[in-house]
């Protein structure tokens, strides 16, 4: 269906007004993904992989759904059947893992203050909002930190995504997966970068792997990768 010409007139002229406007920030496209393009890349490869075997895909810290949108493009075309669950807080950081990366793990620089209180404009109903607008059904958004959410026993997961950044959630969410994971499934941890701020991802991920002899690879310098067993 094509537009009509006062269609393509009226649409013209609102963007124009808007590009001459304060809200010119919001009209004008911005990368705002938190991952390279060969990031973005090698997690729909992982994505790929995953979805070959049994179950769902879940998402831990989706922030405001960039990322959700991606990856659910993409089930589109290779797995539609698949369910995805998202959790966020929809809040920013919660207060006690904060205090845990000040007072535990020495993240007191002005740097990591500002750091440590991002992602706290944000909301549910945006969220729910941005799959609407992409046309996405498959996901169930959980307003909640993982600490805090239970999943049913009978859940099965392929592939998790676990963007917490902190120490304290990245632990409780790989605690909480693990055990739901398929074989042949995977769990992605972002933010497994050294001496970074959000370096509690990468610790939780060491330790995770230690205490239950698994090894794991870090590609593009960032996404942490467990595999279990098939």
């Amino acid at each position: 269906m094509t537009n009509s010409r006062w269609e393509i007139f009226w649409d013209g002229l609102v963007k124009r007004m808007l590009f001459w406007s304060p809200l010119r920030p919001y009209l004008l496209h911005k990368y705002r993904y938190a991952f390279s393009p060969a990031q973005l890349a090698r997690l729909t490869t992982l994505a790929t992989e995953a979805a070959r075997t049994d179950g769902d895909f879940c998402e831990i810290g989706c922030y405001r759904g960039y990322t959700t949108v991606w990856l659910n493009r993409h089930l589109n075309a290779i797995a539609p059947h698949k369910r995805y669950w998202a959790l966020d807080t929809f809040g920013g950081f919660v207060a006690a893992d904060v205090a845990h990366e000040q007072q535990t793990r020495g993240k007191n620089s002005a740097a990591d203050a500002r750091a440590l209180d991002k992602f706290s404009i944000n909301s549910r109903r945006w969220f729910d909002r941005t799959m609407a607008l992409n046309g996405i059904t498959r996901v169930t958004a959980y307003a909640t930190a993982v600490q805090d959410f239970d999943f049913p026993p009978a859940t099965r997961f392929c592939f998790a995504l676990i963007d917490v950044d902190l120490y304290l959630p990245t632990q409780a969410a790989l605690a909480k997966l693990w055990p739901l994971l398929t074989p042949g499934g995977l769990v992605v941890i972002d933010d497994c970068q050294t001496r970074h701020v959000y370096d509690g991802s990468r610790q939780a991920l060491e330790e995770f792997a230690a205490t239950h002899g698994l090894t794991f690879d870090v590609i593009e310098n960032k996404l942490g990768v467990l595999r279990k067993p098939a």
